[in-house]
Formats: C-alpha cells, structure tokens, sequence
C-alpha cells in the first residue's frame, strides 16, 4: 500500500511540474546588436509584451515581433543578416540546429541573405549558450 501511494505521489508530483513548466512562456525580441535577453510571462502575449519591453531597455532597433515558447526546454537561435540589409530574428526550437533552420529560413521567406547566428539562449534560463 505504501509502494502504491508513494508511486501515485510521485505521478501527482511529476503532473504538477509539468503543468507549471506549462505556464511560463519565454519570449526574445530580435535588435540589430543581438543584445536582447529572455523575458518570461504566464501566458505567451505577456511573454512578448515583456520581451519588447526588455529589448527597448538595451537597443532602439528591436524588431516588436519576438519568438516565443512555451517550453522551458527549447532553445532560441538570434540570427542576424546584412543582405539587403541589417536585419535580425529570434526563433524557438527543440535543438540548437532545429531553432537555427527555423530562423533562417524565417529570414530567407523575407528575402534576407548573407546571414549568420549569432549565438542561442535558453528559454528556461535565458542565458547565452
């Protein structure tokens, strides 16, 4: 019976992680010094409010259309282009290499080119990886 109840306390426990990790959104919006940080809310419209707010703290050329997720696990690829011009973006993803696709090709589809990434940051604990 102990085994039983310890087991379903265990699952309980494990649900309600998950259900937390659940509510916390991470949002990054893109500038052209790829300076921006994470910044976090319970829901993904107060993930990318706080997100503009934390990149127009360091920069005047953030983009106001930040990445975000809903998983604490993933990671976010900045990239930035110079053809035709400086431009700049934010994508989320499960790897390094998945968020890096997802990014470049959100620059490629604008007709961006000359790209490089500039580095990744942890949706769960936003630092630089």
């Amino acid at each position: 019976m102990r085994l039983l109840l310890a087991a379903t306390l265990a699952a309980v426990t494990a649900t309600g992680a998950a259900l937390a990790q659940q509510g916390r959104w991470a949002a990054v919006d893109a500038n052209r010094e790829a300076s921006s940080p994470v910044a976090w809310g319970s829901s993904e419209s107060q993930a990318k409010e706080r997100a503009v707010e934390a990149c127009e703290k360091v920069s005047k050329t953030c983009a106001n259309g930040p990445g975000a997720t809903n998983d604490t696990g993933d990671v976010f690829a900045y990239m930035c282009c110079t053809r035709p011009k400086l431009g700049c973006a934010v994508a989320p993803g499960d790897s390094p290499d998945e968020a890096a696709t997802l990014v470049r090709k959100t620059l490629t589809d604008a007709g961006y080119g000359n790209c490089a990434l500039r580095h990744h940051l942890s949706a769960g604990n936003g630092k630089k990886q």
